[in-house]
């Protein structure tokens, strides 16, 4: 299914609508020039239509924002926005004035035939008659209306068309189209078939949880467990699977398809709050060990996909130690496969060929291991959406579900691989250690082979590990970069062919202050706009899981010309020292 393309970012999924939430989607965001992925892309022009959409997105009184979208429909009739602001008035009706029904029907009408029109005007270029637009916004008007449980017939209707409109002759065609159109290779037969059972299993989830709002018990259970087969992940079927299995008196069905709901990271409030009512049930009315039950569990369910040996030297083997630099996002769905990917990276490679920074973002959805550190580096790479991640500076982007983690390492093997046996071009020693509660580090750097005036030191506080379950599914984040040293985290000259030794100190205490601040702000300020909670605010470090990284680059090219890395351990003994290119630890 599309969903497979490798070049889906974040960015692009939020303005299509595929998942979207309360807050308006992000603008696009160009690719690249191709031949040039390591030279920063320049901000490009904002477009009127862009503007006026952007500008809707921020307004937080509804009447005045369904104003704008609608200014913005005639305004630019023809733009590529006026999808995506029919869609984000329809939701703004639903969620903020449910009550005005005649106003939502109107509105479901008009999103479904815009989708109507891209039908026309795709059968015409095609050589088959095509119901895939129609089809997707019927099934996601019915989602709507039965989540915000309003004109519920209605929400019956739209949820039969949607999954009518799948027809896998035509649903095949269509896939093959695309994928030959963006010149890939087309997956087999049997891929497919699995694609679009998990399409259809979508549609008729959303159908179940209609019929389910409706008072149709046993129907809605098929339904619903027909969807539950193929896609176990998808929360809304499993909350609703675990509700009739808790009314049924079924508290066993109804933990296991309320755990299920609960590891995506999506489960409805209600769902969460049902989990953990029935969880106290069992544990005498106590929460303890609830999280040691889903980590438990989580790594039951979802084992990484990716299974290779130990990466072993071959007599090329360099002195270099890579750097792969992970743009990221708890909130971002198809930063799940990049997320796995580097997991897997990081067991095939010791720590002495490979070492990984994770770089949260705000994107699609507020991130709360983001500071402002990573965003600024973000930024500096040129703002080409998330997942995307950096190969000793070299920059692409894409990713995709957790079982197309492979896919995804496939992208960045060769080239670390290749890395791994190309001389380095400084060497980098590290000295660090606790000193109370302050991370000290010493990086002293030489052999500089570079005649750049532009290169900088960059030392890295990452966490190895944190627990927290985003909307992507994913629960435990790796690598997690917390603070860089520096005048105001920006690094550290050195002069070209130079050496030097730099000093960096982390204030663990103020760091995490600082991160507290920094997330307070932004959830005061709202995420694009809209206002929002975060479900927890990761500020505290550990101090037994913090390591520090080291490299040397080019400020302007983004090549990385050699790294470091020092696992910092527990908080007890000597300090650690190691060697980029020699003794490592």
């Amino acid at each position: 299914m599309t969903a497979r393309t490798l070049t889906a970012l974040c960015f692009t999924l939020a303005l299509s609508g595929a998942y979207a939430q309360t807050a308006p989607p992000a603008p696009p965001s160009p690719e690249p020039a191709a031949g040039d992925k390591t030279k920063p892309a320049a901000a490009p022009e904002t477009m009127p239509d862009e503007k006026a959409y952007t500008g809707a997105g921020k307004i937080t009184d509804p009447e005045k924002k369904i104003a704008a979208l609608e200014k913005l429909k005639t305004d630019f009739p023809d733009s590529a926005y006026v999808s995506a602001a029919t869609s984000q008035i329809f939701s703004t009706l639903i969620q903020k004035m449910p009550e005005q029904k005649d106003r939502i029907r109107k509105a479901a009408k008009a999103m479904f035939a815009v989708s109507a029109a891209k039908d026309k005007a795709a059968s015409k270029r095609n050589m088959f008659a095509t119901v895939a637009s129609r089809g997707s916004t019927a099934t996601r008007i019915a989602d709507q209306l039965a989540t915000g449980g309003v004109l519920l017939q209605e929400a019956e209707s739209y949820a039969r068309r949607g999954v009518k409109a799948l027809r896998q002759n035509v649903w095949m065609a269509e896939q093959r189209a695309v994928y030959a159109k963006q010149k890939q290779k087309i997956p087999p037969p049997e891929e497919f078939a699995k694609d679009f059972a998990e399409a259809r299993a979508a549609r008729v989830g959303t159908l179940g949880r209609v019929e389910m709002k409706l008072g149709r018990t046993a129907l809605a259970r098929k339904l619903l467990e027909e969807s539950y087969a193929v896609t176990p992940s998808d929360p809304k079927v499993a909350a609703a699977l675990g509700e009739l299995a808790a009314k049924s008196g079924d508290d066993a069905k109804a933990m296991e398809y309320l755990i299920s709901a609960r590891l995506t990271g999506r489960a409805p409030d209600a769902a969460n709050q049902a989990f953990e009512t029935l969880y106290k049930k069992g544990h005498n009315g106590s929460l303890d060990g609830l999280e040691a039950m889903l980590d438990t569990e989580y790594y039951k369910r979802f084992p990484n996909p990716i299974h290779m040996e130990a990466y072993k030297p071959t007599e090329r083997r360099s002195d270099r130690m890579v750097l792969a630099e992970v743009f990221t996002g708890s909130g971002c769905p198809p930063c799940a496969g990049a997320d796995v990917a580097f997991d897997a990276a990081m067991k095939r490679y010791s720590r002495q060929d490979l070492a990984v920074v994770m770089y949260h973002e705000h994107i699609p959805r507020p991130d709360p291991m983001t500071i402002t550190g990573t965003t600024a580096r973000y930024k500096s790479y040129g703002e080409n959406g998330v997942p995307a991640f950096a190969i000793d500076g070299r920059k692409t982007v894409g990713g995709g579900s957790r079982d197309m983690a492979q896919e995804v390492f496939e992208r960045f093997q060769k080239d670390l691989e290749a890395d791994l046996e190309t001389a380095a071009e400084a060497r980098v020693k590290i000295d660090a250690g606790f000193h109370g509660g302050t991370v000290t580090v010493s990086a002293a750097v030489d052999n500089v082979k570079s005649e750049s005036k532009d290169l900088k030191v960059w030392i890295l506080l990452v966490e190895k590990e944190i627990r927290h379950l985003g909307e992507n599914g994913i629960r435990f984040h790796p690598m997690v970069v917390r603070a860089f040293g520096g005048e105001k985290g920006e690094g550290y000259k050195i002069e070209a062919n130079g050496k030097g030794t730099f000093d960096a100190s982390f204030d663990l205490e103020a760091i995490g202050k600082d991160i507290r601040k920094q997330l307070d702000e932004y959830e005061a300020k709202g995420h694009r706009g809209e206002p929002f909670k975060f479900s927890a605010k990761k500020d505290q470090i550990s101090r037994v899981d913090l390591a520090v990284v080291v490299f040397v680059q080019d400020d302007k090219t983004r090549h990385v010309l050699q790294a470091g890395y020092v696992d910092l351990g527990t908080p007890v003994g000597p300090a650690a020292v190691t060697e980029a290119n020699g003794n490592h630890q």
